[in-house]
């Protein structure tokens, strides 16, 4: 059973200039591309609002469809990517986890997990419209990060980005996801090394093994990803094409990522003290690293 999400779409008439608490979102009339940016001044990992923002942006898009009909719809691309400095996004709430397992609250874990697979779930069948979905990885996409980045249709990234699913260093693994996007992009015995190494990979060297679709140079990602995309009818409808062969050929359906997921709430409420203290090191490394980029230090 699917977990109900309390769902706030935005009203089609306002669109572009919707709003949402943790996100950014901008359209780009030229090349009929919705943008949706992590703020820059928000946490850079996935709390529950950031999950919900992005559900909610997808109903939203959804609505706007409906609305406007076939016909009429905008939107041919939507493109993940962040305002923050040298972060894309540093994967799951940390701190929450945390805190969780201090205080043994082994329902945050499902509740988190099950409303992140929602969220996956809806960017991996392309929200269900008929759009191409990109990610722009500038900077260091971390375990959730990662995972939601190869949720999308073509994956984008820096030469110098930063990318790895390192959980095995807390003694779990990735559960959102990675398990099957990896799979299924790179194969079972690669996509084990690296879920089992914890290693942090360049995007050129994520390129050179295939996870990535387009290496740009640094600081080029955008005007890269829009080059890409430049083609109007035929190269829309030619990309369109080869994601929905994907999803065809090698399908992920939402109860494979459900049990993956409780497999991983299972395994995170069985880590040691040991580990919970490797958690909390790990946040405050991520706090000191957002200070440094912004210029703030951590209270």
């Amino acid at each position: 059973m699917r977990l109900k999400t309390l769902i706030r779409p935005r009203e089609p008439t306002e669109f572009p200039n919707w709003l949402f608490p943790t996100l950014d979102v901008q359209f780009d009339a030229i090349s009929k591309s919705f943008w949706m940016y992590y703020k820059a001044d928000t946490p850079p990992c996935y709390t529950l609002q950031t999950i919900n923002d992005i559900i909610d942006v997808r109903e939203s898009l959804r609505a706007l469809y409906s609305a406007n009909g076939p016909e009429n719809f905008q939107v041919r691309y939507f493109v993940m990517a962040s305002k923050r400095s040298g972060i894309f996004n540093l994967g799951g709430d940390l701190e929450t986890f945390a805190e969780s397992l201090r205080t043994g609250s082994r329902s945050t874990f499902r509740r988190y997990g099950h409303a992140a697979i929602d969220g996956l779930y809806g960017l991996l069948q392309g929200f269900g419209l008929p759009i191409v979905t990109l990610a722009l990885v500038q900077g260091d996409a971390l375990g959730g990060g990662l995972e939601a980045a190869m949720a999308e249709d073509f994956l984008i990234a820096e030469r110098s980005a930063k990318l790895g699913v390192p959980e095995v260093a807390f003694n779990t693994f990735p559960g959102m996801g990675a398990a099957s996007t990896l799979t299924r992009r790179m194969g079972a015995a690669w996509a084990e090394e690296v879920m089992m190494s914890g290693k942090v990979f360049t995007g050129a060297e994520m390129h050179a093994h295939g996870l990535i679709d387009v290496l740009a140079p640094d600081g080029e990602g955008v005007a890269s990803t829009l080059r890409w995309i430049e083609g109007g009818d035929k190269r829309f409808a030619d990309l369109r094409a080869i994601a929905q062969s994907r999803r065809v050929c090698l399908p992920i359906t939402y109860e494979e990522l459900i049990a993956v997921n409780d497999e991983w709430g299972r395994c995170c409420n069985s880590v040691e003290p040991a580990d919970i203290r490797h958690m909390e090191r790990l946040v405050a490394a991520q706090k000191r690293k957002v200070g440094a980029v912004t210029g703030t230090k951590d209270q």
